[in-house]
Formats: structure tokens, C-alpha cells, sequence
């Protein structure tokens, strides 16, 4: 699935210019950028994209430093989990490493280390927010969706991708029951 149209369509034209940007930054040093979690499940669902996280294959605080010599904006580092937040004053967007996490113990903080973005979709909270869309060149736009997503959408399924999901972040339940009163028909959750 291509999601050029979707992207071009419910994307803020703001927060377009400021990918197209990052995507020329990452480009000139090989590094990947996707699209990810939340803004592509509103993309296939028709819904305002409200919610812009981008995920890189690459130094993310880099690249936010980049960006924020370029660009009028405030700027969030947040060093031990790999992520940036850029703020301007009608679009907000964050930039992360491609990670693994692991917990020492339930509801922990996690431990980070880098990793490529199959790693970075398994460790969120549900199949629905764990797809990307590319925005690399030659496959701008590519759905990726190594973890059933698309279809637990169709299905109206909200699906944890491990069993201990749930002890890794407690308020993933919250979450979920969120997502169950968000549309019209009960959504079924699987763990």
C-alpha cells in the first residue's frame, strides 16, 4: 500500500515542509526516516493526522539539532531515550531514534539502545500504532507493517504485540480502553 496521496491530503502543509526538510538532512548521510505509530493509523482511517512522530534509522538528536538551525523552532532533548521534540507555534513533532527497550522491572523506565525500525514498531503498545510509512526516496510513502496492524484495523482489533506488554507500561490498559470508547462498534482486545 502507498499512502502519497493520505500523506499529501491530512498532513499539516507545516509539518510536510519540516519532513521534507529531514528527509533532504538524512538523505546526504544514508540514514532512513519513516512516518510513524499513530499519524499512519489516522492516515488509514481517514482522520486528521494530529499526532506527527517520526522515527529515524540514525542519530535523531542529530538530526533535530539540524533542523532546529534551519527552522525557527523550540526545541526538547530528551538524551536518555533518544528523542527530540520540535515545537513551532501551530505544529509539534518528534523525532526519535530507531531503539530497542528493555524494563528491569515492571513499569520501569526503559533501557535504550539503538536498533532499525522493526525493533522500533515491536516495542509499542499495539499492532494498530506499530506500522511506518517511508519516507525515503524510491519507496516514499510504502506502508510498512511487519505486525498485522493493517489488518487488527479492519478487524477493529486492538492487539498487544508481546505478553508482557501490559507490565512494561501499565497505562497501555488505559489505552486500550480508550481506543474501544473512540469508535462506534466495541473493539476486541487480545493479549
Amino acid at each position: 500500500i502507498n499512502l502519497v496521496r493520505e500523506i499529501e491530503e491530512r498532513l499539516p502543509a507545516g509539518a510536510l515542509s519540516i519532513i521534507e526538510k529531514a528527509g533532504g538532512l538524512v538523505r546526504r548521510r544514508g540514514e532512513r526516516l519513516y512516518l510513524v505509530g499513530g499519524a499512519v493509523r489516522d492516515l488509514l482511517l481517514e482522520k486528521p493526522v494530529l499526532d506527527i512522530d517520526l522515527v529515524l534509522e540514525g542519530d535523531a538528536l542529530t538530526l533535530a539539532n539540524e533542523l532546529a538551525q534551519v527552522e525557527d523552532v523550540k526545541i526538547i532533548l530528551h538524551q536518555p531515550f533518544l528523542t527530540a521534540n520540535l515545537q513551532w507555534p501551530d505544529i509539534s513533532l518528534d523525532i526519535t531514534t530507531a531503539r530497542c527497550e528493555s524494563y528491569t522491572r515492571p513499569g520501569a523506565l526503559p533501557a535504550v539502545q539503538p536498533g532499525n525500525i522493526k525493533d522500533d514498531l515491536f516495542r509499542r503498545d499495539f499492532s494498530i500504532n506499530a506500522m511506518a510509512v517511508s519516507l525515503n526516496p524510491g519507496e516514499y510513502g510504502h506502508l510498512i507493517d511487519f505486525y498485522g496492524g493493517l489488518e487488527d484495523l479492519h478487524h477493529k482489533l486492538v492487539r498487544t504485540l508481546h505478553e508482557k506488554s501490559f507490565a512494561d507500561d501499565a497505562t497501555r490498559i488505559w489505552r486500550a480502553a480508550r481506543y474501544e470508547r473512540a469508535t462506534q462498534e466495541r473493539l476486541r482486545l487480545l493479549r
